[in-house]
């Protein structure tokens, strides 16, 4: 419904009013543009190019009497969606200013349940990763709610919006409504990821948003999904059966369009070619008068693409790496220059080229039609020469369960390679003219024969060979080299080694706990190590305790009763160092218990060498109490850092249980105590263990897909109890005892919950990937189990328990033995299982190990592929692939997922149809979000069948995790440490809050930098610059 009657008049008066609207949003603080307000005839078809998903098509949604109307009598979701990808930057992080959306929004019920089945509720889609609302992942405010209050809130949703518990909270106000007339307005920050959440002041009817009043409602930083293309909004209706219930929305506003920049009148010319090689060549034109240019490329034909205004193409120099724009059709160039080298070309091949002029970026670019176009023929390849010295004193070292050191001496090839091979001697040399692909991974790398595998490639004399087998015999030869590409000519004389890697059987287990407290918060409540060296008086007595090797002391973060502050803290790291230095073979930790029970629930942080609080002056880096997301995205950017859950009750953690799955939350955690204490014990003889405990937490967590093992926690409060309760332990597998060893087998699960002291267990699969493991394979798992109690107790029972991750069912048995070893196949065709066993002793004590995530896939891609890795760099994650054959190769799918579970296709990559050449392949992923994101190939014929390659994964950092900034909150002095910079350094640059620079450096090379700028108290912007990418953080500046 429209407010305003412009729209009657004609084409001239409209158009001058819709201007002048673009103007007061492109120059006002409510930067919208009216999307739909429903203003036309009834009709059953929303049109306006809205998507519509019915539960009774075509009446479940349609235009009535100029609103939006949604609800049938059939219970179901009905929503629609609208494609806003080409009016703003749907990836809301990268946008420069605030996006602005407004809507009014109604729904009938007086009470509505919410978004489970068969109950009611109301939202407003505004960004989502595909059209369907039922499995995206995005932001929405929605109504409706389960329990006495229905409040207008602003939510996340990790897969879809089909459940209650699937809406994550961002802005929670405290209000309750049912029927009343909404009018809504929320705007986004870039800087600092700020979401503010607005409601209009009228309730009774409808209120055009551009001229409501608001009141502020909310407002949260929230960074989840907005790296994220969030390319669909729309509105949602779920309902039950009443026929009288119905959902409402009207005059839907979005931000400010893009407008497409002015076409350039003058077009690139004078095409060139120089430095022609057999797989480079350097292009040099005349540059026409648009800001910058693109440049495509073909070979074998004339370019046919032409770039459509509005997009955003990606451009690599490599051929064959950037934008696909037409089959064969790779954009290789995106800039303001006039000349560039285009590489990865095949020689003896006609290649064309195409040089478009542009103005703007983004969707609102403007390309100029009637390209420079040129075509130039790559010449054939002449070998280098042949180097005349081999390598020599080829030799192995360091053979472990599943790598091995080798080095050598070098001949006087420019280069080497190094083969590799399984089991028998390399079997095939390096072929002149071929250029091979290394990967210290044994089998990633290209291979000179089925089986030889090429290990290294470089000037250097040493590698690390990853990825053997354990007790396998391996086979190496090294081969000197000059030249590069086609040119590389190979010396065949070559040396050889060969060596085994030791059998599994590396692993001892170690029994520990990683959860008490020292004088230094609130332990020591028996005064036995009072005062200064609390901590290293509790591992004194720690270490006379039976069967425990490690102790870790998590004293409180804050000072609200316990007194910790940033000098204690690092006293108690201090004194854990000492004397774990001066008692080998018992390994002292010391870390924080951070947070409170009343304001979310504690988390045991092991790995952050400085203090995290919120109390005034008393840490070493701010976090707000109560705020778990910015706590475990700290622990994500600290290398080597882990979270345990401590004593969790079910609305713990920012309502983790009850919230979607965080890939950040999960990669920061890697176990829960499914028993802890009595934390006030002051039993010495191992004989007051925990009555309750939290396995079907544990169980819950699993089955929303979190990866995360079971711990058991003293929680001695009492110094001289400490390891002594009660028999509860936390055990590990490690190959010896040491601190750096603890933390390792925590960071990669290896551990499990025992209510028994010295039960030993060795789980695994496949008799290979212990417990923690994350496994991807083409066989039926075979899971092992074996135990061995210290004191010779009986075992009574076995049982592994198996679930899907992600499904939030809880994990059922898969197989059951009464004895104290157990063999079991799990067959099945295709999918994802986790697997834990729980052993039971004759006296009722059990254990619970952590989970093996397994992963089987039936059917290898239709190529040969040599390698798929990837790598993080500061421009985003580096995707490569290399296949050393195709048959029948139509295209690739590259698709990317934040749960190992639900991909989606990023890019679609043009195959080589039939090849027998080794071929390269790449793209870089510019818009991963932060923390672990998951890739896979979808190969796809030409006939249309298609088949997934094995996933892997890579760490990305947040933008803003790139550097840090401490104190912050600060009085005027602050440290800022920079994670990631080129040679030629980095820019400082600090703005106020109307966007003025009040300080700034260029070109610095500290990896941390003390500054203490004259900063009036107040919010500010610091900005790094690295390589003309510009990363932001918030800085507060507060009195002293």
């Amino acid at each position: 419904m429209r407010f305003s009657s412009g729209h009657k008049c004609g084409n001239y008066f409209f158009s001058a009013i819709y201007f002048l609207l673009l103007l007061i949003a492109a120059n006002g603080s409510a930067q919208s543009v009216l999307l739909d307000d429903f203003n036309r005839a009834n009709n059953n078809v929303v049109g306006l190019s809205w998507g519509e998903t019915e539960t009774v098509s075509p009446t479940s949604a349609t235009v009535n009497t100029n609103m939006l109307r949604m609800g049938s009598t059939t219970a179901g979701r009905d929503f629609i969606s609208y494609d806003v990808s080409a009016m703003y930057n749907t990836v809301f992080s990268t946008n420069t200013g605030l996006l602005t959306w407004a809507f009014n929004m109604r729904q009938t019920r007086a009470d509505p349940s919410g978004f489970d089945a068969n109950n009611y509720g109301i939202g407003f889609v505004l960004g989502a990763t595909s059209n369907n609302f039922m499995t995206a992942s995005g932001y929405a405010v929605v109504l409706g709610n389960s329990g006495s209050g229905d409040n207008v809130r602003l939510v996340s949703f990790a897969s879809g919006m089909a459940t209650s518990l699937g809406l994550s909270a961002v802005i929670n106000p405290g209000n309750d409504f049912g029927s009343e007339y909404l009018t809504i307005r929320v705007t986004y920050n870039p800087v600092g990821d700020v979401w503010t959440l607005d409601l209009g002041t009228v309730t009774a009817n409808f209120v055009d948003p551009a001229l409501a009043t608001y009141n502020t409602i909310g407002s949260a930083s929230n960074s989840l999904y907005t790296s994220q293309d969030l390319l669909f909004l729309g509105c949602l209706w779920n309902h039950a059966t009443g026929g009288s219930d119905n959902g409402y929305f009207d005059n839907i506003r979005i931000p400010t369009a893009c407008i497409i920049d002015v076409e350039p009148t003058i077009q690139s010319s004078a095409l060139s070619f120089s430095s022609i090689g057999a797989s480079s060549v350097t292009l040099n034109w005349t540059r026409g008068n648009g800001t910058e240019c693109i440049i495509v490329a073909r070979s074998g034909s004339a370019v046919s693409a032409v770039p459509v205004d509005g997009s955003v193409y990606s451009a690599n120099t490599t051929f064959g790496s950037g934008t696909q724009i037409s089959p064969g059709e790779y954009v290789v160039y995106s800039g303001s220059a006039n000349t560039i080298s285009i590489t990865g070309l095949n020689a003896t091949t006609t290649y064309y080229f195409a040089i478009y002029e542009f103005n703007g970026n983004g969707c609102t670019a403007n390309f100029l039609s009637g390209p420079a176009a040129g075509n130039t023929t790559t010449i054939g390849c002449v070998l280098a020469a042949q180097p005349t010295i081999a390598s020599s004193a080829f030799s192995v070292s360091s053979a472990m369960s599943n790598s091995m050191s080798l080095s050598w001496t070098r001949g006087n090839g420019a280069f080497c390679i190094v083969i590799c091979r399984g089991a028998s001697a390399v079997t095939s040399a390096p072929v002149d003219g071929i250029a091979y692909t290394a990967n210290a991974t044994y089998g990633l790398g290209s291979t000179t024969a089925p089986g030889d595998y090429i290990v290294y490639s470089g000037t250097g004399n040493t590698v690390n060979v990853l990825g053997l087998m354990p007790g396998t015999s391996y086979y190496f030869s090294v081969y000197e080299m000059n030249g590069t590409g086609c040119n590389t000519n190979y010396l065949i004389a070559t040396t050889n080694a060969t060596a085994a890697t030791n059998p599994v059987v590396a692993y001892t287990t170690y029994f520990g706990n990683l959860h008490s407290h020292s004088d230094y918060s609130d332990g020591d409540m028996d005064n036995v190590c009072n005062g200064a060296g609390s901590p290293d008086c509790c591992y004194t007595i720690g270490n006379t305790a039976s069967y425990f090797d490690f102790m870790g002391i998590s004293d409180h973060n804050h000072n609200e009763g316990p007194i910790m502050t940033p000098a204690l803290y690092a006293s108690g790291i201090s004194e854990a160092s000492t004397y774990s230095g001066a008692n080998p073979g018992f390994a002292a930790l010391y870390g924080m218990e951070w947070g409170t029970i009343s304001t979310g629930g504690h988390v045991a942080i092991y790995g952050v060498n400085q203090l995290l609080g919120w109390n005034s002056g008393n840490y070493n880096v701010f976090v707000a109490k109560g705020d778990y997301n910015g706590v475990f995205n700290i622990i994500n950017s600290t290398s080597g850092a882990f979270a345990t859950l401590c004593h969790p009750n079910n609305t713990d953690y920012g309502n983790l249980l009850g919230a979607a799955y965080n890939v950040a939350y999960d990669n920061a955690i890697v176990g829960v105590a499914i028993k802890n204490g009595p934390y006030s014990s002051s039993n010495t003889t191992y004989s007051d263990p925990a009555n309750t405990t939290n396995i079907t937490y544990w169980n819950s967590l699993l089955g929303k897909g979190y990866h995360l093992g079971p711990t058991m926690d003293l929680d001695n409060h009492n110094s001289i109890t400490m390891g002594k309760s009660s028999q509860a332990r936390t055990a590990i597998l490690a190959p010896s005892m040491s601190v750096a060893n603890v933390m390792e087998a925590m960071l990669n699960m290896r551990f499990y919950a025992s209510e028994d002291y010295n039960l030993g267990l060795n789980y695994n699969i496949n008799g290979i990937f212990p417990l923690g493991s994350i496994v991807t394979q083409t066989v039926n798992p075979t899971l092992n189990v074996t135990t061995a109690d210290g004191n010779g107790e009986t075992i009574t029972q076995i049982r592994i328990f198996y679930g899907v991750p992600g499904s939030n069912t809880a994990p059922t048995v898969l197989t059951t033995v009464a004895a104290s070893s157990l063999i079991y196949t799990h067959v099945f065709a295709s999918g994802t299982y986790y697997y834990y066993a729980e052993i039971t002793q004759a006296d009722g004590q059990k254990a619970w190990t952590s989970p093996i995530w397994y992963t089987k896939i039936v059917t290898p891609l239709p190529i040969e592929l040599l390698s798929f890795t990837g790598e993080y760099t500061s421009k985003g994650n580096q995707l490569k692939w290399i296949t050393a054959s195709e048959i029948n190769n139509d295209f690739f799918n590259l698709e990317r997922s934040s749960d190992g579970k639900n991909f989606e296709s990023i890019v679609i990559i043009k195959g080589s149809g039939n090849s027998s050449q080794e071929l390269n392949y790449g793209f870089l992923d510019i818009w991963a979000p932060e923390g672990i994101n998951y890739y896979r190939l979808k190969q796809t014929d030409f006939d249309g069948k298609f088949s997934y390659s094995n996933s892997i994964a890579l760490r990305s950092l947040k933008k803003d995790e790139l550097f840090l900034v401490y104190p912050n909150p600060g009085s005027g002095s602050f440290v800022v440490s920079v994670k990631d910079f080129s040679t030629e350094g980095y820019d400082i640059r600090i703005t106020n809050s109307i966007g003025q620079i009040v300080f700034s450096l260029e070109g610095r090379r500290e990896e941390q930098l003390r500054l203490s700028p004259e900063l009036s108290p107040g919010i500010y912007t610091i900005s790094i610059v690295i390589n003309r990418i510009v990363y932001n953080k918030m800085l507060v500046i507060k009195r002293d």
